[in-house]
């Protein structure tokens, strides 16, 4: 199946001068077909205020590295030029009608991801943004500092392959950035099944679900027998499982287990192309690429909107509080509305935090399904409880544990619980908990 919408956009009034309120037509609970054929997204008509996308933060850097020499000209001389770096991407939208007094939400995406993750599900159905903006809420979704549409620093990569060429190979090699990402079948075994018999890879052995026949006993822990994910695996590229122009050996399968349209998703870490920081509070002191600009950034993010709740998922779990760190430094933490860690790292002492700097920011860490509860998630909320247990601080904390709620629509929530089948119940549980804990502005 072809997943395409184009969304139909007409005047359907004025909020203010230079302002149109637009009425972006979407899908209505019985599927509808777009002008191209195309299933469409969205759940219904979703009656926006403004949408657009900006950059923030960046810095010029000054290189002889911004290309290579030509392939027939090893030896052309570079000229210095001036590129930016460390720049992060933001997709934005406002709701004509907006939840009174709730904060915008910034939504931040995790590892080998980009905030294509949080727009729209694998399968085509409406994403976390589109939903957010359709309850009420202003909603600011970016990409990561280094990766996706904020861009990478390409320079360092051609500056290593200019030593190796020039004989400097230990030194050229020292300077490529590991980039990391998610492989598909690192993907699955993480989040969705096994790969079967143990110790075997793609080439030797099979991938099956959680809940399959075969289904390791060790893992009875996180899911009974007939267990399965809540996630659209049923969603494959079958030109993809035919292998069409695919490079390399065929895995044993089954191959519509390796041609998930998730897979698309899945990007490398090119934030690893950029410097990292130091921060002598933090621990360690020596600060990774990935929370020296995201944080940075979201920093300027939230100075820029004057206030706003920070979603952060897996990866950018660090970055969020790094984020917090930073409007400390500020003397800005009263613009931090609320924190929320999915399925992410809550440590405080790695981003030179205390309890105490949330005495006044509503604080929430959630995990899913199919993992153990974070040490450092309820560590944190338990600090910051005994806070409030001795008088100090009012703001709520707290960790929301899917799979201990009862509520049968959260089995087999993945890591990836913003894409999975149940995603908007998932998102119930957040805004619930942000109307339930988040003060209103200008009350």
């Amino acid at each position: 199946m072809r997943f395409a919408c184009r969304s139909v956009i007409r005047f359907a009034g004025r909020l203010a001068p230079a302002v149109a309120l637009l009425a972006i037509s979407g899908c209505a609970a019985i599927e509808q077909v777009s002008d191209d054929g195309g299933s469409r997204f969205l759940s219904g008509p979703l009656l926006i205020e403004d949408q657009g996308s900006f950059f923030v933060g960046g810095v010029p850097k000054v290189t002889n590295y911004a290309t290579l020499p030509a392939p027939g000209n090893p030896n052309q001389t570079l000229r210095p030029a001036q590129i930016m770096i460390g720049q992060m991407y933001v997709q934005f939208q406002i709701p004509a009608v907006r939840r009174p007094g709730t904060p915008p939400v910034i939504m931040v995406h995790g590892s080998a991801h980009t905030g294509a993750a949080l727009e729209s599900t694998p399968d085509g159905r409406e994403g976390w943004r589109s939903y957010f903006v359709r309850n009420g809420v202003s909603t600011y979704v970016v990409d990561q500092s280094g990766r996706g549409r904020s861009g990478f620093d390409l320079s360092v990569i051609h500056e290593a392959a200019a030593l190796i060429r020039d004989g400097d190979v230990e030194d050229g090699m020292s300077m490529l950035p590991r980039i990391g990402t998610i492989t598909n079948d690192r993907a699955w075994t993480a989040w969705f099944g096994h790969l079967v018999p143990p110790d075997s890879n793609i080439l030797t052995g099979e991938l099956i679900r959680h809940g399959d026949p075969g289904d390791p006993d060790g893992d009875d822990d996180n899911h009974s027998d007939d267990y399965l994910p809540a996630f659209p695996i049923e969603a494959f590229d079958a030109r993809v499982a035919a292998r069409e122009g695919a490079i390399a050996d065929a895995p044993l399968g089954p191959n519509d287990y390796l041609a998930l349209e998730y897979y698309k998703q899945l990007v490398p870490n090119t934030e690893a192309t950029l410097p990292g920081s130091v921060c002598a509070a933090c621990d360690p002191v020596n600060v990774s690429p990935s929370n020296t600009w995201t944080p940075l950034n979201l920093a300027a993010l939230v100075e820029r909107l004057g206030g706003a709740i920070v979603a952060t998922h897996s990866q950018s779990g660090a970055m969020g509080h790094h984020m917090v760190r930073i409007l400390k430094e500020r003397e800005q933490l009263d613009l931090v509305k609320g924190l929320i860690t999915l399925e992410g790292s809550c440590s405080l002492t790695a981003a030179g935090l205390l309890p105490a700097d949330f005495d006044s920011i509503p604080y929430m860490a959630l995990k899913g399904d199919y993992a153990g509860t974070s040490a450092s998630c309820q560590s944190t909320v338990d600090a910051i409880r005994e806070r409030r247990a001795a008088g100090q601080g009012t703001a709520a904390a707290e960790y929301i544990k899917l799979d201990e709620t009862g509520d049968p629509a959260f089995d087999g929530t993945t890591h990836m619980l913003m894409t999975g089948t149940n995603h908007l119940e998932v998102a119930d549980v957040i805004l619930e908990w942000v109307d339930a804990n988040v003060p209103p502005l200008n009350p």
